[in-house]
């Protein structure tokens, strides 16, 4: 799936990655040994119209890779009780799409859940990723060596809000103490070397019934459906 038809049924999914045994550097994104999975973010709509429903599912479990599988496993679930034309993502060929295909390929390799490998290489086998149309879109405004743009830079010029996650509605107590959370909102980076460590680790510990878990949940459930609406947003302009 190379464009969004007007009347297309379709999936997004985003996801939210930790690295818990070594951070990535510059050029080590696309390097699957660097991340393990955290949540994934899913929405559906099967129309233009039509309201867009939203999931959030998380690990449950520790670094195991069955905890791997058994997310994957739901996310799959969810995606096949829906029609869908295609699935969207922001960057998810070169992040998303790419490590869940991997992710899957190791399932497969270790005989953890057999199928993984090519259940996730069908959930994309009509994948549209929406950075390369963003940057077609706004050629003008980029420079000529530029082939990304992030997707609040493309919201903002869209007019399409994305909800801001505040630590300030959260209570999270000495975690927001780290060195990495440098800002009153949540990014990605907060994510990938804080949060969704802490989040594991909550499994690891055995303390999910604890008010510092549900906080952290609910933070990580905002923050991650926020990026999924904007998705069908911008796919639905980039056809008109």
């Amino acid at each position: 799936m190379t464009t969004v038809s007007e009347d297309a049924h379709l999936l997004a999914i985003d996801i939210e990655t930790a690295s818990p045994r070594e951070s990535p550097g510059k050029g080590d994104f696309q390097d699957t040994s660097y991340f393990e999975l955290v949540a994934v973010g899913l929405g559906y709509q099967p129309g233009p119209d039509e309201t867009i429903e939203t999931e959030v599912l998380f690990r449950q479990g520790g670094w195991e890779t069955e905890a791997t599988s058994d997310l994957l496993q739901r996310v799959d679930s969810w995606c096949a009780k829906r029609k869908a034309d295609g699935i969207i993502t922001y960057n998810g060929e070169y992040f998303d799409k790419q490590h869940l295909i991997e992710w899957g390929q190791d399932l497969t390799k270790t005989k953890v859940w057999p199928e993984a490998g090519p259940r996730i290489e069908r959930l994309f086998s009509d994948h549209i990723d929406l950075m390369p149309l963003a940057v077609e879109h706004y050629e003008d405004r980029l420079n000529s060596w530029q082939t990304r743009i992030n997707l609040e830079k493309v919201c903002e010029w869209e007019g399409i809000d994305i909800p801001e996650t505040y630590y300030d509605d959260y209570d999270l107590g000495r975690l927001l103490r780290d060195p990495a959370i440098d800002s009153p909102s949540v990014t990605n980076v907060h994510i990938g070397e804080v949060l969704g460590e802490a989040y594991v680790e909550h499994h690891i510990q055995k303390r999910t019934d604890s008010k510092r878990f549900h906080e952290l949940e609910r933070l990580l459930r905002h923050y991650t459906q926020a990026d999924i609406e904007p998705l069908f947003q911008l796919a639905r302009r980039f056809n008109s």
